[in-house]
């Protein structure tokens, strides 16, 4: 199997199979894509409790953000799935709902109340995770939407909040660690999805040449079936006279050899005079006496 190893597209002998396996990947993962949306959805709407609970002062603008921004997108790109070229944008809505979610999480941040509102911070690990390892999104598009999630987490944390160093540094790492194991996780499931392709394809391949190669030589024995159907062969130890030439059969008659081969096999024969008989039974010349005399009375 060869594929790129950092794109994991099929290459070099194999590079005509990355359409069929997009095809392929497309249609298995279009039932995670919406389920695992429509859990999303579940996920982002009862953490609304933990507005009420944390910041209620503000709880009011954060559930607009997260009730008539984010779900809808997300609700949205569930509806999208459904249209019939779908395949094309797929991939690239995914990064879109993704990024959408984090940026609600990173939105309520910077408008929610000191100090709880830092704990949403770890929400983006949620969204993370989610992303590279749910909802099957291919390799390249899942790390540069969720390295663009990170950004988003930097300019938010930098200059939109007042958090202290050792707290920012430390939801950082935690982030980062988040990504790079779930960055793993995802390159390693998109690999061993195209090698499952690739050995069904060989499987597929083998398979077919199977049939033909059964389909020939079923050809080949019909062929030799019906010559054989055909075909009557003389074996065995046959008596025959020494001097005037008869068989003897099974039931000890004597018979012509020409009618016992005729009565033993497919062969027909059809009679005349090899030229020693025709001398020795008319001569060369009375023969052909014989045949002109016999042309001049037909005409």
């Amino acid at each position: 199997m060869n594929l790129h190893p950092v794109t994991l597209r099929f290459s070099g002998p194999d590079t005509q199979l990355e359409g069929e396996f997009q095809r392929y990947f497309f249609v298995h993962s279009l039932p995670v894509f919406r389920w695992g949306f429509v859990f999303g959805i579940f996920l982002y709407s009862i953490f609304g409790i933990l507005d009420a609970m944390f910041m209620p002062e503000v709880k009011e603008q954060l559930w607009q953000i997260r009730f008539l921004l984010v779900i809808p997108v997300l609700t949205a790109g569930i509806i999208f799935s459904f249209y019939k070229d779908f395949s094309r944008y797929w991939q690239a809505t995914i990064a879109v709902l993704i990024a959408t979610s984090a940026f609600g999480i990173f939105w309520m941040i910077v408008i929610g109340t000191e100090p709880n509102k830092y704990y949403y911070f770890m929400g983006n690990m949620l969204v993370i995770f989610f992303g590279l390892t749910l909802i099957r999104a291919r390799f390249v598009w899942a790390f540069a939407t969720h390295l663009l999630v990170l950004g988003m987490f930097g300019v938010t944390i930098i200059f939109l909040t007042n958090c202290p160093l050792s707290v920012a540094l430390s939801y950082w790492f935690s982030l980062v660690g988040a990504f790079l194991i779930g960055a793993v996780a995802n390159y390693s499931m998109e690999y061993f999805a195209r090698k499952n392709f690739y050995l069904m394809h060989r499987l597929e391949m083998e398979e077919d040449r199977l049939k033909k190669a059964n389909q020939l030589l079923k050809n080949q024995f019909e062929e030799l079936k019906s010559a054989k159907n055909e075909i009557k062969i003389l074996t065995g130890l046959i008596p025959i006279c020494a001097n005037c030439k008869k068989v003897r059969d099974d039931k000890g008659y004597w018979n012509q050899i020409e009618s016992y081969i005729s009565k033993h096999s497919d062969a027909r024969f059809s009679h005349a005079l090899c030229p020693e008989c025709l001398d020795k039974l008319y001569g060369h010349e009375k023969w052909f006496k014989r045949r002109d005399k016999g042309l001049k009375s037909e005409n």
